[in-house]
């Protein structure tokens, strides 16, 4: 538990600081160096896990961690990081055309803070009990940071948030129950944690078990924003500041995810080759085909990424539907990477512009060469094109679909890819080629192209870096070893040492 302390202490103290400390531009200052520390903190206290020393670090009943939770919680610490580093700049830009309330800026980085901390405690919950209310408490976290404008579009966006995620995490908890109802019969003694419940999912009630699934993956689907259930992400990442839409994008919809691959694995533990569990690469499908047509007609700049993140998220319940937690990360650490970067350029490209209107923006390459070649190239990373890490996920995507006989699917994510891909050159090409804008006023774009030029690097790399058949070997044979050997650790531990290592 004191480790998990220890991950929570600097957030906790710097939201706490983020609101009281009067001078918002000490705290714009204060905020990002300190995240920066904390990655590396993070980092040295989970080294055991990342390096394959520990199958998992136990904090106490019903939190722990694994490598793939330890993954998405460094992911997640570096994107709340790199977007707090950049709105410094844009909070700057922001002030010099609309004067900010310090007490606005001052919730804004406070709800960060806690809002990172709710998100970190969602890779900790062992309990799928722990794992619901650490979802519910990301929600609850990050709707100041939506409705920051203060104004009727981000009021709308903000209630649309509330309110639609509410009903699915109503949803995910009507689920929690159900699995927890299976856990009664097969199990001396019912239980909520996901270590104890994997262990004995064969003899859990699967007709329950299968039923809370679908509640989840309803309920946390909703959270996450797949089609149908998307309709309030295009509005919350539209209206809340580029800082915050990166964060939502980049950050957010992990976690629902990872509470989807929770509950997904306990199906696949109970029964692998379950009608139910197929469904989940079905409606990852689904979502990415939804979005690719949805992705030609767009109107507003920033809603643009907004639909591409849904077709992302259609791309990463497509690998949990193959049981992939590797490749489910591979897919996430790209699409937060490219994503991040995007919306950050549009965040500059709006305030220099004044407008998200596509139709009034253009000729960018010629008022901000460095703008136009970063937002090209974090549009080619985000698309799937090689030599970007993201290429390297798809490509494991589609070559598993034929090696577990899904050519079906891996013909319609063919298709739906190579739309998105015309869809998205598309409305970039118009935004950077074609005549000046007069009106537009570029403010220190060198200064503004750090951060998405860092990250834009960082998927590149991954993309040069990385190779295809790491990524394709029998993840459902593999996820069913592993799990196993990390629940019986996980249950059977009896001696935890003060830092929380498992011995």
């Amino acid at each position: 538990m004191n480790v998990l302390l220890q991950i929570l202490a600097l957030p906790a103290v710097l939201a706490v600081l983020s609101y009281f400390i009067k001078s918002t531009r000490l705290t714009r200052k204060l905020v990002p160096a300190v995240l920066w520390l904390q990655l590396g903190v993070v980092t040295y206290l989970l080294l055991p896990v990342l390096r394959g020393e520990q199958s998992v670090m136990f904090f106490a009943t019903g939190l722990l961690v694994d490598k793939l939770g330890a993954h998405f919680m460094l992911l997640t610490t570096f994107v709340v990081a790199c977007c707090t580093t950049h709105a410094d700049y844009f909070f700057t830009v922001h002030e010099k055309t609309e004067p900010i309330p310090p007490r606005h800026l001052r919730i804004f980085y406070a709800c960060v803070n806690i809002f990172l901390m709710a998100m970190t405690t969602v890779f900790v919950c062992d309990s799928l009990g722990y794992l619901w209310i650490a979802i519910e408490a990301t929600t609850l976290s990050s709707a100041p940071l939506v409705y920051f404008e203060r104004n009727k579009n981000a009021l709308e966006a903000t209630w649309k948030y509330l309110i639609v995620c509410s009903v699915g995490i109503a949803f995910a908890l009507l689920g929690t129950v159900f699995i927890f109802a299976a856990s009664q019969r097969g199990m001396a003694v019912p239980s909520l944690n996901f270590s104890e419940l994997a262990a004995h999912a064969t003899a859990l009630n699967f007709p329950l078990l299968q039923l809370g699934f679908i509640f989840c993956l309803l309920g946390y689907g909703t959270k996450a924003g797949i089609f149908p259930l998307h309709s309030w992400l295009p509005d919350a990442h539209s209206e809340a500041p580029a800082p915050a839409s990166a964060m939502l994008s980049g950050s957010l919809l992990n976690c629902a995810l990872f509470g989807i691959w929770k509950t997904s694995s306990l199906l696949l533990a109970a029964k692998p080759h379950s009608h139910t569990y197929h469904l989940v690469a079905m409606i990852g499908t689904v979502t990415v085909v939804a979005a690719s047509l949805l992705l030609m007609r767009q109107h507003n700049f920033k809603r643009l990424w907004a639909y591409s993140s849904i077709e992302n998220v259609g791309l990463m319940l497509f690998a949990i539907g193959f049981g992939s937690g590797p490749l489910f990360f591979l897919q996430a650490l790209n699409h937060s990477l490219a994503k991040v970067s995007l919306f950050l350029l549009t965040g500059n490209i709006v305030q220099a512009a004044g407008t998200k209107k596509l139709s009034k923006l253009h000729g960018v390459i010629e008022d901000s060469p460095v703008w136009a070649g970063l937002l090209a190239l974090s549009a080619f990373a985000v698309a799937g094109a090689p030599p970007f890490g993201a290429f390297v996920a798809e490509m494991s995507m589609l070559t598993l679909s034929f090696a577990d006989e899904r050519v079906y699917l891996a013909f319609i994510m063919v298709i739906a890819l190579a739309i998105s891909f015309i869809a998205i050159c598309a409305h970039v090409g118009g935004v950077i080629f074609g005549a000046s804008k007069q009106s537009f006023n570029a403010w220190k774009p060198n200064q503004a192209s750090i951060i998405p030029a860092m990250l834009v690097l960082c998927t590149l790399i991954l993309g040069l870096t990385l190779r295809t058949e790491l990524w394709t070997v029998a993840p459902k044979a593999d996820l069913v070893q592993v799990q196993s050997s990390i629940n019986r650790q996980a249950v059977n531990t009896t001696d935890v040492s003060s830092t929380g290592q498992i011995r």
